[in-house]
Parts: structure tokens; sequence; C-alpha cells
């Protein structure tokens, strides 16, 4: 589960070279903690002078190795009339991992993000191999290891006492913002995006359930298919330490270190949390996310808020239904609703 926005940058030049001239990596400010004889690489944004910021909005992205920008360059030679000079057509296709639009970032909050291991912040085209030490630290207790150290970092050396630390976590991101809640005193909200509450497993058999629904698979056949995914989640725990042996992508430690029922956490956490879902989301199920708000009210808690975007995707976007409708995105939208909720929490 992870979150990628593509976009295309395109300008139009008289004929030059193309240099890899670095796009997003110098509008931020790079920081390494060294510890434990591992290096944890952070990022951070400020829109606006640091000095006034209110606090810090710590963004935990989702599943994968994708670096947070990856720029793939594409040259067209245009000629609109036959005495006109050639042009160049110049296109670069941004992929991005932290989907915030950066010149619109509240001036109230710094941005900050954590590169997973030995994944860089910004690439240029696909040649990236990604190495076998981000598979091996590729687990939720490495990635609540490194949160929980910016987090003291932040709190540390670059805030006042004052200062709000909100911990912000979207899909698999959230298992983590989850779990470093239980751990971690000095953060102030968190804002769970795109999270389920049972175990993944779960929800990949109530994916199969609700195609079973939908009229898209057989009873016979759902049984099948989710005999097959009780049979993987047996072999994965049979092999809990194994990198060779993958299941959908990823090694069965990843699996056996990192799934958790996020639920279990997140009732263990005091602060005020802010759950937001898109009613539309294919990859965790919204169906998922309503065991939150139940367990919530079953424990007495009263430190949540459950929000629900009826036309929104896991991505927070609206996906066009036909050719005549537009992809929308509503992420700046979403996170704009967090904060103002931050403000009043």
């Amino acid at each position: 589960m992870k979150l990628i926005v593509s976009v295309i940058i395109s300008l139009v030049f008289t004929c030059k070279s193309f240099g890899q001239k670095k796009y997003f990596e110098n509008k931020f400010e790079h920081y390494l903690i060294v510890k434990d004889n591992d290096t944890i690489k952070f990022h951070t944004y400020s829109n606006g002078d640091v000095s006034q910021k209110k606090g810090v909005i710590l963004y935990i992205q989702g599943s994968g190795s994708d670096p947070f920008y990856k720029l793939i360059r594409h040259i067209d030679t245009i000629k609109t009339s036959k005495n006109e000079e050639p042009k160049i057509k110049k296109y670069l296709e941004v992929h991005k991992t932290l989907p915030f639009n950066l010149t619109e970032f509240s001036k109230d909050y710094l941005l900050v993000a954590i590169s997973k291991k030995n994944i860089p912040f910004e690439i240029f085209g696909n040649d990236f191999e990604t190495p076998k030490s981000f598979y091996k630290n590729d687990n939720l207790n490495y990635r609540v290891w490194q949160a929980n150290e910016v987090v003291n970092y932040l709190s540390e050396n670059i805030l006042k006492k004052r200062n709000k630390i909100i911990l912000f976590g979207h899909s698999e991101g959230t298992e983590v913002v989850a779990k470093l809640g239980t751990i971690n005193n000095k953060i102030s909200n968190i804002g769970y995006f795109s999270g389920g509450g049972n175990a993944q497993y779960y929800d990949f058999i109530l994916d199969i359930r609700k195609s079973v629904q939908r009229g898209e698979t057989t009873e016979e056949e759902s049984i099948l298919l989710i005999e097959k995914i009780i049979n993987e989640v047996k072999d994965i725990y049979e092999h809990p330490n194994s990198l060779t042996k993958k299941w959908l992508g990823h090694s069965y430690r990843k699996w056996s270190s990192s799934v958790e029922p996020s639920i279990d956490n997140l009732l263990k956490i005091n602060i005020p949390i802010y759950v937001a879902h898109g009613a539309k989301d294919k990859a965790v199920p919204i169906e998922s996310a309503y065991l939150i708000p139940i367990e919530f009210i079953r424990n007495k808690k009263s430190n949540l808020t459950f929000k629900v975007y009826p036309k929104l995707d896991h991505s927070f976007s609206i996906i066009p239904q036909s050719e005549n409708e537009e992809y929308i995105e509503k992420w700046d939208v979403v996170v704009q609703d967090f904060l103002n909720w931050c403000e009043m929490n």
C-alpha cells in the first residue's frame, strides 16, 4: 500500500543540454542521525520562516522502495511551420511519494519526512535498483525505531517546548504511527489516513468477499482464494525470517514482523487521533476502518475523530468513471481539514 502521485512538468526551450539539476532536493534541509551503527536520514521543508512555526508534521509514507521524487526526462522536437526553427520540448515526468503541494503547504508547520533505508531522496530515470539493505530493514519495528529517533531529535534540537509534534501516517504508514503513538509521549496529535483497523490479511479476505457480492467471483472460487491466503499466512509464520520467500512482492520477514491489528495500538493512545478514509478506497476497504470507531466506543475512549470522504479513493482523489470525467486530487483539501482539526485539539 503506497501513495504515488505523478505529474508532468513541461517546458519549451531552444535546443540546449538537459542537465540533471536537483529539482526538489534543494528545497529541503537534510539531516542525519547516527545511532546503533545505523544512519537515519530525514528531511525538512519550510514554507516560510522556521522560527514562526507552531510545530512540525512528521509524515510517514506507505509501503514500497520508491524515493520521495523520481524524475523521468522526455524530449520532443516541435516545428509548427516550415519556416520556423525547430524547438525542443522537454518534459519532466515527476513521480512522488511525498504528495504535498510544497508551494501551498501550510506556513504554520514544518514538514518532516524520513527516507527509508538506503533509498535516495530524489533520482532521475528508472535505473535505480533497490538495495538489499532496504529489504532487510523493511519492517514495522525498524520504521517505528526510525520515526521515534526523529521525533526525539526534533524535540531536543529543532523545536521549542510549546510546539506541536503531529504524526501523520498514510496507508502502511498508519501502522507506524499507531505503534509509535504507544511509546513516544512527545507526540501531540495523530493523523491516520487510509489505514484499516484489522491486520492486513483480513483485508485481503474482505476484498474477496466484496468481489463475491459484486458478482465478480463465485462462492466456490472465493473459498479457494481465501484458503490460499490462509495457507500463505501459515507459511509466512513457519518461515518468519525468510528474505527469499515472498508474497505479493514483499518478503516473509516483512509480513511476519509488520502485520499487527492497528486497533490494538490505537486503543492504547490517549492523545487526539484523527482517522480519515475514502469510501472508494480499493487498497484498504472502508469496512476495515469502521472497526476503529466501534472499538473506541466499546472501550469508552473519546479521543477519536473519524471522517469518511464519500467520493475519494486511497490517495484521496476522485477517479474518473468515464472518458468525460477528470482525475481530481483532493489530498491538499483533506490535509487542510486535518490541520484545522489539529488547531482545535
